[in-house]
C-alpha cells in the first residue's frame, strides 16, 4: 500500500497530542493501548505519523473526542480544502459559526469543512464530545468528497435505528457498507454514545485505507450516483448517496 499522505493529512497529529507541541519519538510505544480493541490502528496511524498521544507514552483512548478535534482531524485526514473555491473574501469561522471563533486553533478546518459540504449546525459547540453518529456523519461526508464510490445498494438492518437522527442514517449506512463503522455483536449502533479517542482513530484509519486503496485500485467512480429515497434492500451494484 503507497503512503501518499501530505503534510497537511500528517499535521492532523495535533489532533490526538496535547495541542502543545510536546515532542514524540518515533519509535516510543503507548503504554495504554494494550488492552484497547483499536491497538492495531492507533499503532498503525502512530506509525504513518498521523497521531500522537497526550505524552510520549500515552494515547488515553477511551478519552472522548471533542468536535474541535474531531472536525480538524476529519478535515486533514481527508485532505479537505478550500483550493477549489474562488473567494471574492476571505471566508470566516464567525461568518457561519456561533461559537467558533476566528482565532481558534480550529476555525480554518471548521470553514473547509462548512464549503466542502459537512452539514455542521451553526451552533455547534466544538468544546462537546461528538456523539458516535455524529462523528461518523462527518466521516462519510468528507470521505465521499474525495471521490465517488461504488457500493451494493444494500439496506443494512440496525437494531437500535429508532435512536439514529433521521438525518444520519444514510451515511450511517454508507459507513457500514464502506466498512468504517461496524455494529455490535447484537446489531446495535449506539448511535447516542459519546465517541472516543480510541474508537475515532480505529475510523480514521479505516476511511483513509479506504480511500487509498480504491485510488490505488481506479475504482472511484466519476459519475454522482442518486440518493435511495427509501430503505429497501436490493442487490444492485449502485452508489448509495
Amino acid at each position: 500500500m503507497k503512503q501518499r499522505l501530505t503534510a497537511a493529512a500528517i499535521s492532523a497529529a495535533v489532533l490526538f497530542g496535547s495541542l502543545s507541541g510536546q515532542a514524540f519519538a518515533a519509535d516510543s510505544g503507548f503504554k495504554d493501548i494494550a488492552n484497547s480493541s483499536s491497538r492495531a490502528q492507533i499503532e498503525a496511524l502512530q506509525g504513518l505519523g498521523i497521531v500522537k498521544g497526550v505524552s510520549n507514552s500515552e494515547f488515553h483512548p477511551e478519552e472522548s473526542l471533542i468536535g474541535a478535534q474531531g472536525i480538524e482531524l476529519i478535515v486533514r485526514t481527508m485532505q479537505l480544502s478550500l483550493a477549489a473555491i474562488d473567494f471574492k473574501q476571505a471566508p470566516t469561522a464567525e461568518g457561519f459559526f456561533t461559537n467558533v471563533k476566528n482565532d481558534a486553533w480550529y476555525a480554518e478546518s471548521f470553514v473547509i469543512a462548512h464549503y466542502n459540504g459537512l452539514d455542521l449546525p451553526a451552533d455547534i459547540d466544538p468544546s462537546k464530545p461528538l456523539t458516535r453518529e455524529q462523528f461518523t456523519h462527518y466521516l462519510v461526508q468528507a470521505l465521499e468528497k474525495t471521490g465517488q464510490y461504488p457500493l451494493i445498494k444494500m439496506y443494512i438492518n440496525i437494531l437500535d435505528e429508532k435512536e439514529i437522527t433521521v438525518d444520519y442514517q444514510g451515511t450511517i449506512q454508507r459507513a457500514l457498507l464502506y466498512k468504517i463503522a461496524k455494529l455490535d455483536e447484537e446489531g446495535n449502533f449506539h448511535p447516542q454514545e459519546i465517541v472516543d479517542r480510541g474508537e475515532a482513530a480505529a475510523m480514521l484509519y479505516d476511511a483513509h485505507q479506504f480511500v487509498e486503496t480504491h485510488k490505488d485500485n481506479g475504482q472511484v467512480d466519476p459519475e454522482t450516483p442518486e440518493a435511495p429515497n427509501t430503505p429497501e434492500a436490493s442487490a444492485t451494484p449502485e452508489a448509495l448517496q
